[in-house]
């Protein structure tokens, strides 16, 4: 809980709310690519230095020390990867920093898009009120607006910010993304 002034002047507590990379389910994500990486080492180590075990050691063992890194980075500094608060939510995601405020959105929602080996991730979409979403389609540059159409295409979202592996289901997640943006318009018609 976090202290704040409210609108009359008197000391208000904030909830905050922190969520992290699940271990477990992220360990074993990393254990994955770094197994599918021994054995394209194995196979190159055996004679069969083909084009895709040299791209598939590239693409998991990237991948598997990125996961490594991201959860080990969570709880050696205490950074969660979302910290909810009753104004807006924070996305550390390694590189940078996203900041939503619920003052913008209209709605959070459940989606899935789908990757390449058919399996299915889940996203909290972000539908922006209509001026906002405009506004920030007029603000990208290029491939900017060429990512948000294509998003919005494929995800029915300019923005959305990934729900698995998080030490919350994707469900409860969105539902006090929810209630947020319910609670910041309510404190707006005060």
């Amino acid at each position: 809980m976090e202290e704040k002034r409210g609108q009359t002047g008197k000391l208000e507590y904030m909830e905050t709310i922190r969520v992290y990379h699940s271990l477990w389910k992220n360990g074993l994500l990393v254990a994955v690519c770094f197994g599918f990486t021994a054995v394209d080492i194995f196979l190159i180590n055996a004679g069969k230095n083909g084009i895709v075990a040299w791209l598939a050691i590239l693409v998991f063992g990237i991948g598997g020390l990125f996961m490594l890194w991201l959860m080990l980075k969570e709880r050696i500094t205490h950074t969660p990867y979302y910290i909810i608060t009753d104004d807006c939510i924070i996305m550390n995601s390694g590189f940078k920093t996203i900041k939503v405020h619920f003052a913008d959105v209209e709605r959070f929602f459940l989606t899935k898009v789908g990757t390449v080996a058919g399996a299915k991730t889940k996203l909290i979409g972000i539908q922006y009120k209509k001026n906002v979403e405009l506004q920030k389609y007029k603000d990208a540059h290029m491939a900017g607006r060429a990512v948000r159409h294509f998003n919005k295409r494929v995800a029915c979202s300019q923005e959305a910010f990934p729900a698995d592996g998080l030490t919350i289901k994707p469900k409860d997640l969105c539902k006090i993304l929810n209630e947020k943006v319910k609670s910041n318009i309510s404190a707006c018609l005060m």
